[in-house]
Formats: structure tokens, C-alpha cells, sequence
């Protein structure tokens, strides 16, 4: 990589912990290098040491900065239902956009402080309608494996080959629902699915005792 041209002012903490950040998404955390990070800077090696320390203190840095994002989700909406399906959607959308660091947060042991923020907010909005104890526990890990479910598959799907949801070729012959077989044939999405089984699930979880 072409060294960048060197800045003209001193860099600051955050520069250093946003580039390390957008970096790290850009690629993956093997890119993270204190070299690259430094070029990228336009700042020398030295000066990356002496704001943030080694990479293994930026990287805890970093895990700071995601498990405070993950803490300002909040729920919107006038009912309990409309508020905790906002929480599905914001803690999805951060999800997909950090799973690089999300990674990184993982295999520094940090998983369940990243979601603990989350599983509160939830947790208020389910005993708002009377859910506590073990059902609503139930309910909290109901919904992050449907969170998580769909980020994973729609990233799994991203990474592989393109090819359509279903051949309709593969169909036999003698299925009478043809309007299902192209349905299924048109390109996932995931955003409309992920939708329809938060419904699905707050219908149950939601129903009255």
C-alpha cells in the first residue's frame, strides 16, 4: 500500500479509534495493522502508540466504542409491540453493520455485555404488558435468536454464490400452486421476512395469559 501523504497537524485519539474502526469494517480485524493504521493516518507508528498503546489496546478501544453503541438503542412507539419491534429492528441494523468488531467483542469474552443493553430494553417493554421471570426470559432469548438468525443467513447468503432462492425446475410437476413456485424463485427479502416473523413471534409471545 502506498504510504499516505504525512498530515500537516497532530492526530487525535478518536481519529486513530475511527480509522482502526473503518478499517477493521472495510475488510476484516487481520487488516488492522499499526503500520497500516499509521499510513492510513498519514502520522508515524510512534504517534499511533502513544494515543491508543499496542493494537491489543486499541482493540479493547474499539470493543468500548461498539458495546456503548449497542447501549443507545432505543425503543420508539406508542405501544409496547411498536416499541419492541423498533429494538429488533435498530439492534439488527447494528448487527449487520459492525460484524467485523461484533467478531472481535466476541472473542474477547464481551458477547453478553454487547447484548445485555438490549435484553433491558426488551425486558422493560415486556413487563409493560405483565412478562417477567422465566417467561419473559424465554421471550428475550426468542427474539435475539431471530435477530441474530437473520443477520447470519442474510450475511451467509451475501458471501456465497449468487443463485436464486429456489429453482422451480426441481418442483414437480404436478404442484397445482404455481403462483408459490415463482414466489419462491424471486430474489430473498430479508428485510420483509424479518418483519414477518417478528410479527409471528409477538402474536405468540404477546397473546394474552
Amino acid at each position: 500500500m502506498t504510504q499516505a501523504a504525512r498530515r500537516d497537524g497532530p492526530v487525535t485519539s478518536d481519529e486513530v479509534v475511527n480509522t482502526a474502526l473503518q478499517l477493521i469494517e472495510d475488510n476484516d480485524v487481520t487488516a488492522l495493522t499499526m503500520r497500516r493504521l499509521a499510513a492510513d493516518l498519514g502520522v508515524a507508528v510512534t504517534s499511533i502508540y502513544w494515543h491508543v498503546g499496542n493494537r491489543d489496546a486499541l482493540l479493547d478501544l474499539l470493543v468500548e466504542r461498539l458495546l456503548a453503541d449497542m447501549g443507545e438503542v432505543k425503543p420508539s412507539g406508542r405501544t409496547a409491540r411498536t416499541r419492541i419491534t423498533s429494538v429488533l429492528r435498530q439492534w439488527r441494523q447494528r448487527l449487520w453493520e459492525r460484524p467485523h468488531l461484533i467478531a472481535v467483542a466476541h472473542e474477547r469474552g464481551q458477547t453478553a455485555a454487547m447484548f445485555q443493553p438490549l435484553q433491558s430494553a426488551l425486558a422493560a417493554e415486556l413487563r409493560s404488558v405483565g412478562l417477567e421471570g422465566r417467561v419473559a426470559a424465554q421471550a428475550i432469548r426468542a427474539l435475539q435468536v431471530h435477530v441474530v438468525s437473520s443477520v447470519v443467513m442474510e450475511r451467509a447468503a451475501e458471501r456465497g454464490p449468487i443463485t436464486n432462492p429456489t429453482d422451480p425446475s426441481v418442483w414437480a410437476s404436478s404442484t397445482q400452486d404455481a403462483e408459490l413456485v415463482a414466489a419462491l424463485a424471486e430474489p430473498l427479502d430479508y428485510n420483509a421476512v424479518f418483519d414477518l416473523g417478528t410479527d409471528a413471534l409477538l402474536d405468540r409471545l404477546l397473546q394474552p395469559s
